[in-house]
């Protein structure tokens, strides 16, 4: 195979491709396919597939498989303009400017990702799309230790749209985005979170958004495409625990502080938080008109800050883990937090001002 093309435009698309396959194993590798013009980029792993598109200027078809993250690096380290790029069944060649690299091929050894039939494809708002997908995909378990189900994100059917639930047992994220029908009337899936976040970073990549995505979910997979990127996905075949039965329809406590003031306090914190590996917890003293954030660790030191805020309810004191609770309000969407609270043992409901479109229940702290 032989094209030429931008150094920029081929970089992006290793780039994007390239982040799917798995970094464990053996040497991760991505596939080129030039037909004509177009040129195909794909990356993979036994759950998820990433393609990109690419016109280029094609010599001759071809296919090839490269290791992704020597490629990527190297075509990123050329100069600007545009690159010469040819290939055959043992080496690939990348001319740019004075530099010419010469790299091996890998073996087609992978299964190859078979794709099962999907729904219909559903056109929705990207922003809407992606600023649900920043609130809740924190809220999921990083790994599979103690569930499966609790490594993706729940995609619900609710009255008038979509709602996404994630949870890794210490929380629980709920955004709910009126509008965006991409299931059944009584539809449910589980889409991993792991796809979900290289689906966030790819909308991020976007230098000029389309304003939508296409969504398209069936009974085992999940494809979502913009632009000339597809990402597909196995779905998680388990059902959901119900989660609905800690939710709550009122609380006897809320506090409701400035949400860049919060933040930084709890940000500043932390710092001392993470001094100590047996201090794992914030404290709050709230009262009427105030409250104190501390953290005290007898090896390292203590920290204290007094911020303003509204407060309905009796005095209380609560803790929570730093990380978790910044991860709460930096999803907030209004300029203030509401959190609300029952007991010192039972979930905290952090939430926007104005509406109700986001909940993300938080465990406290013994301390």
């Amino acid at each position: 195979m032989k094209f030429h093309c931008e150094k920029t435009a081929l970089f992006e698309a290793l780039n994007i491709a390239g982040r799917a396959p798995s970094r464990s194993g053996m040497t991760p590798g991505v596939r080129l396919l030039l037909e004509g013009s177009q040129l195909q980029i794909s990356g993979k792993d036994s759950d998820l597939l990433i393609e990109v598109s690419l016109r280029v200027m094609g010599v001759s078809d071809g296919t090839v498989i490269l290791p992704a993250a020597l490629t990527t690096n190297l075509v990123k380290s050329l100069p600007e303009g545009s690159l010469e790029f040819s290939a055959d069944d043992s080496s690939a060649e990348v001319i740019g400017g004075r530099s010419k690299f010469i790299i091996q091929t890998l073996m087609d050894i992978e299964p190859p990702f078979v794709k099962s039939p999907v729904g219909d494809m559903v056109t929705v708002n990207e922003e809407s799309f992606k600023e649900g997908l920043r609130q809740v995909i924190r809220a999921a378990a990083k790994d599979d230790a103690r569930d499966v189900m609790y490594t993706g994100v729940l995609f619900s059917a609710i009255e008038g749209g979509l709602r996404m639930v994630a949870t890794d047992g210490m929380r629980l994220a709920i955004r709910d985005i009126a509008g965006m029908n991409v299931l059944g009337a009584e539809g449910e899936v589980i889409v991993p979170s792991r796809a979900l976040s290289e689906l966030e970073k790819i909308l991020s990549y976007q230098q000029n958004p389309s304003e939508h995505l296409s969504v398209e979910i069936g009974a085992k997979d999940a494809m979502f495409k913009i632009g000339d990127i597809s990402l597909t996905t196995r779905l998680i075949e388990e059902k959901y625990r119900d989660y609905r039965q800690i939710l709550q329809a009122s609380y006897p406590r809320r506090l409701v502080v400035d949400k860049k003031a919060f933040l930084e306090s709890v940000r500043r914190l932390r710092i001392m938080a993470k001094e100590n590996r047996e201090v794992t917890h914030l404290r709050m003293d709230i009262d009427d008109g105030s409250v104190k954030l501390s953290v005290r660790s007898p090896q390292v030191g203590q920290a204290t800050e007094d911020i303003d805020g509204t407060f309905i309810g009796e005095a209380f004191t609560i803790a929570f883990d730093p990380d978790l609770l910044l991860d709460g309000a930096e999803g907030v969407a209004s300029d203030t937090v509401s959190i609300e609270f029952t007991e010192m043992n039972k979930a905290a409901c952090i939430s926007n001002i104005d509406d109700n479109s986001y909940t993300y229940l938080l465990m406290p702290i013994r301390f």
